[in-house]
């Protein structure tokens, strides 16, 4: 009897070992005091950063796993450096300092030859970019099919920003990004230099409630645009990080529109870049 509960307890022994082994030799990078590795909740564990050259500190990382004899592979210096800083709570930390606007992986090896992969991204500051993926002309009120087919098609060459163009978003306070700042706007995804605006958050009135708008300047283009759900039509879904915009153009429009209708110019953005199939 004693000889197999011995033989059950090293079997026991020896799975707890490997299991003890396997977490040794597991390597992640994490923020915060140490690694919060429990299924179900908000983990810290990191595969990427995102660094602007405003803030020329970067950030501190946190090393978790192997062996400890931690080296450092930097796939460009000039993008971004990182150095091992002194530990706390028992765990390796590690600066990563941005340098220059571009992407990098720094790849932290233990002796053993275990590794863990950060991808650094650099950004000259905080900005969103929001690539134009669809657009369309609603027409609202009492109108026939043929007037708003004439309606829509007077439009088609109107809009600077074509599809596969982008408004990129640079805030005055980048913890109020809606609020205002500065508009690069390009009309496609050519590389040409952007044109220079600026955006603002504005009050607009309907009738007697007033809402939130967001004013767009540039190009001597002022467009004040509306998003959330669309006046008398029913809102479809959207996917996460997509908006849908919208502004009254009835008073440009280059046909005649018909008396108490309205039409409306919806830009679909996202910041993903694609452009969406009707």
């Amino acid at each position: 009897m004693k000889y197999i509960y011995s033989i059950l307890m090293l079997i026991s022994l020896l799975f707890v070992g490997t299991a003890c082994e396997d977490d040794y030799r597991d390597m992640v990078f994490f923020t915060g005091d140490a690694p919060i590795y429990q299924i179900g909740t908000c983990d810290n564990l990191i595969g990427s950063v995102k660094l602007y050259l405003t803030k020329p500190d970067g950030m501190v990382v946190g090393v978790d796993g192997g062996d400890n004899n931690y080296s450092i592979i930097n796939g460009d210096n000039a993008i971004a450096t990182a150095v091992f800083v002194k530990s706390e709570n028992g765990y390796q930390r590690m600066q990563v300092t941005p340098k220059t606007e571009g992407q990098v992986v720094i790849i932290v090896r233990d002796g053993s030859g275990n590794s863990a992969s950060l991808q650094v991204t650099v950004d000259e500051r905080v900005k969103l970019v929001l690539y134009k993926v669809k657009e369309g002309i609603a027409v609202t009120g009492e109108v026939t099919e043929e007037q708003k087919a004439e309606i829509t098609n007077a439009f088609v060459s109107t809009f600077t920003v074509k599809l596969g163009g982008s408004y990129e978003l640079l805030p005055d306070n980048e913890y109020e990004m809606w609020e205002g700042g500065v508009l690069r706007v390009r009309p496609d995804d050519s590389t040409i230099a952007p044109m220079i605006g600026q955006y603002e958050r504005v009050p607009v009135l309907e009738g007697e409630t007033e809402r939130a708008g967001l004013l767009f300047t540039y190009n001597e283009e002022k467009h004040l645009y509306r998003s959330g759900a669309f006046p008398e039509t029913t809102r479809t879904s959207l996917e996460t990080a997509q908006w849908d915009l919208w502004e009254d153009v009835t008073e440009i429009c280059p046909v005649a529109v018909p008396e108490g209708c309205k039409v409306y110019h919806i830009e679909r953005l996202s910041q993903y870049n694609y452009i969406e199939k009707n």
